[in-house]
């Protein structure tokens, strides 16, 4: 189990990593939720800046899922995506 998380932790790395060759800031954070509302990672423009907010207390694996999916919408972020990640999109 120690393994695929170090793996995980080590692919949502180059994600963000990919990310920021597109000029995308990523933020990891603590989403807030009160009762009857639920956050939900998410990507906006922040002065100028695009930034993609990753509730940090998801899954990992939902982490990548969310990344990958935001990378992919740009057609040079699936050339910058690792191919295992790319495998994971075609599902």
């Amino acid at each position: 189990m120690g393994h695929a998380k170090h793996k995980n932790e080590t692919l949502l790395e180059e994600l963000i990593a990919a990310a920021q060759r597109l000029n995308i800031q990523v933020r990891t954070e603590k989403l807030l939720r009160e009762v009857g509302y639920r956050a939900h990672s998410g990507r906006c423009r922040l002065k100028n800046r695009n930034l993609i907010i990753i509730d940090r207390d998801a899954p990992l694996s939902e982490q990548i899922d969310f990344l990958a999916a935001e990378l992919s919408k740009q057609a040079s972020g699936l050339d910058l995506l690792p191919p295992q990640v790319r495998s994971r999109l075609h599902r």
